[in-house]
């Protein structure tokens, strides 16, 4: 996987916004098994290109995280494993911000 094949990937699947946390992370995404199955396998390899290419950050209790940005959003996966990826999460970048934190990069949600 490499930043094209993440931006097609992105492009080609539709994004489901999680209506369960819309008031204190509103954000999108995308399910493994909603896919075809030839779709299956990108998503370790996505999870690998956000850890390989992104930053860590944390967010509210879920503490340190990967992310990658590309765009106007932020992308991220929570398995501990890249193999268990079945989930890609991505959010505006206009509703949150990073900031440092006692030296850690800490994601935030920006009050509107």
């Amino acid at each position: 996987m490499d930043c094209n094949g993440f931006r097609e990937f992105i492009i080609r699947h539709e994004w489901t916004f999680a209506k369960t946390y819309a008031a204190f992370c509103p954000h999108e995404y995308v399910v493994m098994k909603r896919l075809p199955r030839e779709e299956w396998p990108l998503f370790p390899q996505i999870a690998r290109f956000i850890r390989d290419e992104g930053f860590v950050a944390e967010y509210g209790r879920l503490g340190p995280n990967w992310y990658y940005i590309v765009d106007a959003y932020y992308y991220w996966t929570l398995d501990p494993k890249v193999e268990d990826t079945d989930l890609i999460n991505r959010a505006k970048l206009s509703d949150f911000e990073f900031a440092d934190v006692d030296g850690r990069k800490v994601v935030r949600r920006l009050e509107r």
